[in-house]
């Protein structure tokens, strides 16, 4: 019998083949791990911040459904996408309101890993996801491993189950990710 993750495969696929209601079922079937996904997003955000985790997988909503024609592959694919979309969402609404403010505080976010042996620092989204950008350029999956684990939260088995990769995989990937990342948010800018 087909699970929710096989369910969320078809519409996708279906979408993917010009079916423009199988987002809408699509992000139904996933919608309580969007919010879970958001809440997190939204959660290291400064307490200045309007967005709610609703409104914030609304929005991906709609972004998924003007964008261009995406060739799925599966629901991980799916995933992060969506979380690539709440990052730059994000990004926007920083944006939005630096330009407002005119140059008033910067948004802050924790760069921080549980487990990790480095103290938590903060660091400006924008600054973030500009690094994010340039560190895509370099090595996307590890990009992508940013976003899942900093960003979206998920735990390192949720997070190589999503880029179908081995855990010792995305371990390595992240001790990567995290020390380009501390670099080039603490060093001299480019």
């Amino acid at each position: 019998m087909p699970g929710p993750a096989d369910d969320i495969t078809t519409l996708l696929h279906r979408w993917a083949d010009g079916d423009r209601d199988a987002v809408g079922e699509a992000v139904e079937r996933a919608y309580a791990d969007l919010r879970r996904l958001a809440a997190h997003y939204l959660k290291q955000e400064s307490s200045g911040n309007t967005l709610q985790p609703t409104a914030l997988v609304h929005e991906v909503y709609l972004r998924l459904q003007e964008g261009a024609q995406v060739p799925w592959s599966d629901r991980k694919h799916f995933f992060v996408v969506a979380a690539g979309h709440m990052r730059r969402i994000l990004v926007d609404h920083a944006r939005a309101r630096h330009a407002e403010k005119r140059g008033g505080r910067d948004v802050r976010v924790e760069l921080r890993d549980i487990h990790a042996a480095i103290p938590p620092r903060d660091t400006d989204i924008l600054a973030l996801d500009e690094a994010l950008e340039h560190l895509a350029k370099l090595d996307a999956r590890a990009a992508s491993i940013v976003e899942l684990r900093y960003v979206g939260g998920f735990s390192e088995s949720e997070a190589a189950d999503v880029l179908d990769i081995s855990v010792a995989t995305l371990k390595r990937d992240w001790e990567f990710a995290r020390s380009w990342l501390l670099t080039r948010l603490t060093g001299p800018r480019t």
